[in-house]
C-alpha cells in the first residue's frame, strides 16, 4: 500500500493517534477504517453525488464550465456566445 500524508486538524491527529494505540494498530488502519465506514453510513449521499454528476456532465459543456466555475449556466452561455452546434452549423 503506498503512504500519502493527509493533513488534518491536530484534534483530530490526537484522536487518530489515541484510537490506533487503544486498539494496538496503526494509525492509516484507522483512518481507513473510517473511511470505509463512512462511505457505508453515506451511501445515500455518494450516490446523489454521482447522480448530479451524471446530471452535469450530461447538460453539456456550458454546465459543465458553469458547475466548476461554481457560476449560473447563463453567465457562461453570455461569455461563450452560443453552442458550438450553433457555430459549426453556420460554418
Amino acid at each position: 500500500m503506498s503512504q500519502a500524508p493527509i493533513k488534518v486538524g491536530e484534534e483530530t491527529k490526537q484522536r487518530i493517534r489515541y484510537l490506533a494505540a487503544l486498539i494496538d494498530t496503526t494509525q492509516a488502519e484507522v483512518v481507513d477504517r473510517a473511511v470505509r465506514e463512512y462511505a457505508v453510513r453515506h451511501a445515500d449521499q455518494i450516490e446523489k453525488g454521482f447522480d448530479h454528476a451524471r446530471s452535469v456532465l450530461a447538460s453539456g459543456d456550458a454546465a459543465i464550465a458553469a458547475h466548476l466555475l461554481d457560476v449560473p449556466v447563463e453567465s457562461v452561455k453570455r461569455v461563450a456566445g452560443g453552442s458550438r452546434s450553433a457555430t459549426a452549423s453556420r460554418a
